[in-house]
């Protein structure tokens, strides 16, 4: 369970990376008006659009921003928002019992003896009729985990989908964080790691940078089990690597888009690809896991 402790000894050995490779002054965010952080054009681009790349061709971004095409829905991108539902509306419910004077066993109680009602709620808000029972076991899992910091900090949980202006790097003026802790960047992932998660979260941590002008020097992923009866903490030290990784991915991403040009669709897909219907690679086969429909989420 996440706590102060246990989150302390996860950051411990990122400590001694940062001491050893500290970021540069021209990585961090508020160096937004020189390179390699000015963007080339301020295209208001999603960090997960910048940074992850869903198909191999990047196929999907034109398809999106240069057509206007939406895809439909998968079912792995309607877990995906069920399990973001659910650690949006545990941790306001936690932070309102809590203001009202509950002790952390009596805000359990409550709220887990009520959890078929926030279920119904999170997935009616999703439009996910049908998921219920995982939008309840993740309400719990993270009611719990809530609890467990109000219980050893006495302050409430952290701010979720906290609102970040990233139009200084050519993002959007609305990025939405996860969640926002003192100095760390969080984001909720159903399903497998990514390699390209610690960029994405690089360029959270490059937006409130530019933004509020603090450093943010690390970041968490909390990776929830497809089940949502595991969440396993990731944290990952925001350095210039994962900054860099980032950047070139954003900027590869302008470029595509100002070209115009269609890159095509890409030899392999990945399977559960939402655009997989619109791009119709008629001779492309499907490689990966679910993860990428329930990562898009």
């Amino acid at each position: 369970m996440l706590s102060p402790s246990s989150l302390g000894r996860l950051l411990r050995r990122l400590h001694a990376v940062r001491s050893r490779d500290p970021v540069p002054e021209e990585l961090r965010g508020w160096s937004w008006w020189s390179p390699p952080l000015r963007p080339r054009a301020h295209l208001g681009l999603g960090v997960g659009e910048a940074a992850i790349r869903w198909c191999p061709s990047r196929r999907d971004l034109h398809l999106r921003r240069v057509r206007g095409l939406e895809p439909q829905p998968t079912q792995a991108m309607l877990r995906g928002r069920v399990v973001h539902g659910a650690f949006r509306r545990s941790a306001l419910d936690v932070a309102r019992l809590h203001v009202l004077g509950r002790d952390p066993p009596g805000i359990v109680a409550e709220l887990v003896a009520s959890a078929g009602d926030a279920a119904r709620a999170i997935a009616e808000e999703a439009g996910a009729l049908g998921l219920e029972e995982l939008a309840a076991r993740a309400y719990t899992r993270f009611v719990f985990l809530w609890s467990g910091w109000v219980e050893e900090t006495g302050q409430p949980p952290w701010y979720t989908e906290y609102v970040v202006d990233g139009s200084l790097l050519g993002l959007s003026p609305r990025l939405r964080v996860d969640a926002l802790g003192v100095g760390i960047v969080v984001e909720v992932k159903l399903g497998a790691w990514r390699d390209d998660y610690p960029a994405a979260l690089a360029g959270y941590a490059l937006a409130l940078e530019a933004s509020h002008e603090i450093p943010v020097d690390y970041g968490l992923v909390l990776l929830v089990s497809r089940d949502a009866s595991r969440i396993e903490p990731r944290p990952v030290y925001l350095g210039a690597d994962e900054r860099i990784a980032f950047i070139e991915a954003r900027d590869e991403a302008i470029e595509l888009l100002l070209s115009g040009q269609d890159p095509g669709a890409p030899s392999e897909c990945t399977r559960g690809c939402p655009f997989a219907r619109l791009c119709a690679p008629a001779a492309a086969p499907a490689r990966g896991g679910e993860a990428l429909g329930e990562a898009l989420a």
